[in-house]
């Protein structure tokens, strides 16, 4: 076991100047009436075993009911008229839950923002995968009313003797009856190249509740098997006329596609805001969905999301960059995408030019704004986060882990736990975990460093920050056994890990790892460790207390070994992995470094190693 030095000092201080972008919430409860559309798939093996699609109007009682009623396809069959009533719950951070419409007794985990909920059943049972969108019915619409161009991003799956998968990106023009459209996609029966394919003689149509239709005729040269997008969609206008829906028609085909108002203010400067978020994406033998969030700044999306895979669901958290041109398309990576809707929401798809074979929608939606209270202390109900990665709503705390919260008036001045073990009590301030009172490492008015006792359990905690005796209005947060985090040098939860050397100094692009060395990399959130450590106290510098998790880490995508998980001798909270780079592992700058435990993925830092 190596020694750590003075490095408790340093990663504490980063946990002291993270940012949370984006603050909100909904002020409201779900109400009302809403086109929903619905795309559900259960695929095992490479293969399609069912797929539903439904649209229509869902009505919420604004009391936890609903009712649907609307259409319905499954499998090969045509449209059928279809109901469904079932329950919903919303939390005061956005977070919905919500019957699933097309599976009884299935509950969708969805979010709500502004103007539009979006959601999959990420804890479904084993090879089923959906992705549910929503918005509310506007009164009095009007065709020409729908202006501009939109972005629309989709996936359609067909069942037939010979299955076909497709993913497209194009533009639309609501507002005009009769148009051309040239769709960008790519298919399962189309080669390994996305195609473009140019469709003239397109029609629309919009009523006054914002449904409608939407006829593609096959492209020039075309068949209905080798078109990327043909025949009658099921067209519905949000509210405010930002967000569009289609769902195919055709008899066999499931389609889901999503556009957004194109924005020529929508760019990377301006784009600095909490998303929620939800995907479905088809992927050869490895299909997935997940719903969560994403913190957008500086052409940076850092993700929270809860995905459903194969083998079960696991929280990730990560990060994915985007480039944006003037009408506010461009590339998430390298899947197109687009911000629209006066930045309200952005649609991704799975068409690349090096991925042929990914048949991916994600949608997003802009968090809606927060006003704290005019007195008294305030956590942000998006404001608990790890204290590394600083991971958005919907990626969990865990036991034994620092905590950052951001509020307001949360303290009266910034104030610094003198050493271990941390007080419970810190410049007349207490932080309440299921009422516990929990060990804090500082206070200020706006950000709180604080450590999940230990017997906290899986499930949802309540979080209260209590001021001079003044208590804050409660926050729920998820708790799972483990919820790493690795610290960062850029203090942003992403880029250079806090990583060193063997000889204690830092890993850097001057400084790179080699292969074979053993690193020591500086995270939170890896749960339980034995023997136990007290709440807030110092581990032994004699006795090593491991992770009880199993935790593997990955350089590059190459598995490393791990020569110790634990606790870091002589500090709380703060856990060290030490890492032998494999000799399989790519050389470079930025390499990427990945966490895995039984419950999460976590990969949003990088380290440099020598060519």
């Amino acid at each position: 076991m190596m020694p750590m030095r003075r490095i408790g000092l340093w990663v504490a201080a980063l946990a002291m100047t993270g940012t949370l972008w984006g603050q909100g919430l909904p002020v409201s409860p779900l109400s009302g009436r809403y086109h929903l559309h619905h795309l559900l798939v259960v695929h095992a093996g490479g293969v399609f075993q069912d797929l539903r699609s439904a649209y229509g109007i869902a009505t919420f009682d604004g009391n936890g009911s609903f009712t649907f009623a609307g259409q319905q396809k499954v499998g090969a069959g045509a449209e059928t008229n279809f109901t469904a009533s079932g329950t919903y719950s919303v939390n005061l951070n956005g977070a919905v839950t919500l019957s699933n419409p097309q599976r009884a007794g299935a509950q969708l985990s969805a979010r709500l923002g502004r103007g539009m909920l979006v959601g999959s059943s990420v804890e479904l049972g084993a090879n089923t995968y959906d992705l549910l969108v929503a918005v509310p019915v506007p009164e009095g619409l009007t065709q020409a009313a729908v202006s501009g161009e939109f972005s629309l991003a989709g996936v359609e799956f067909v069942t037939a003797a010979a299955p076909v998968s497709r993913a497209t990106f194009f533009s639309l023009r609501p507002s005009a009856a009769t148009q051309s459209v040239s769709v960008l996609g790519q298919a399962s029966n189309l080669g390994t190249r996305p195609v473009s394919q140019a469709i003239t003689g397109v029609t629309v149509s919009v009523n006054a509740d914002g449904s409608g239709g939407v006829l593609f005729p096959l492209a020039a040269g075309a068949t209905a098997g080798t078109a990327l997008l043909s025949g009658q969609h099921a067209l519905a206008v949000g509210a405010g006329a930002n967000v569009v829906l289609l769902s195919t028609r055709a008899p066999g085909a499931h389609g889901l596609l999503v556009g957004v108002k194109v924005d020529p203010g929508a760019t990377v400067a301006s784009l600095q805001d909490l998303y929620m978020t939800a995907g479905l994406q088809v992927n050869g033998s490895r299909p997935n969905a997940h719903s969560g969030s994403a913190n957008v700044a500086g052409g940076v999306m850092t993700l929270a999301r809860r995905v459903r895979t194969p083998e079960g669901p696991v929280d990730f958290s990560g990060v994915n960059r985007f480039s944006l041109d003037t009408d506010g398309r461009g590339f998430l990576e390298l899947n197109r995408m687009a911000f629209g809707g006066s930045r309200t929401a952005f649609v991704a798809s799975g068409v690349s030019t090096t991925d042929a074979n990914n048949y991916e929608l994600i949608v997003g939606v802009r968090a809606l704004t927060e006003t704290p209270p005019a007195t008294g202390p305030s956590i942000s109900r998006y404001g608990v986060v790890n204290a590394a990665s600083f991971a958005p709503l919907g990626n969990p705390v865990s036991p034994g882990g620092f905590v950052s919260l951001f509020g307001t008036r949360l303290a009266r001045a910034l104030t610094v736990a003198a050493g271990l073990p941390f007080p419970t009590t810190l410049g007349g301030v207490q932080v309440l975990i299921n009422d516990v009172a929990s060990p804090l490492y500082f206070v200020s008015p706006s950000q709180i460093s604080v450590l999940v006792p230990y017997a906290t359990p899986a499930g949802t905690a309540r979080v209260v920050a209590v001021v001079d005796g003044v208590r804050s209005p409660e926050v729920q947060v998820r708790v799972a056994a483990t919820a790493p985090g690795v610290f960062s040098l850029p203090q942003t939860g992403y880029g250079a890990g806090a990583i060193l050397k063997s000889d204690f100094t830092v890993v850097s692009n001057t400084n790179r790892a080699r292969r074979g060395d053993v690193v020591l990399v500086y995270l939170t959130g890896l749960g339980a460790v034995t023997p136990p450590v007290p709440d807030g106290a110092a581990s032994l510098l004699t006795v090593l207390s491991n992770v009880n998790a199993s935790v593997n880490v990955y350089v590059g995508g190459v598995r490393a070994r791990v020569l110790f998980k634990g606790i870091a001798p002589g500090f709380a909270g703060l856990y060290q992995l030490n890492v032998e780079i494999p000799q399989g592992a790519p050389g470079g700058a930025s390499v990427p470094l990945a966490i895995e435990t039984p419950e999460a993925f976590h990969d949003q830092v990088d380290i440099a190693i020598a060519p």
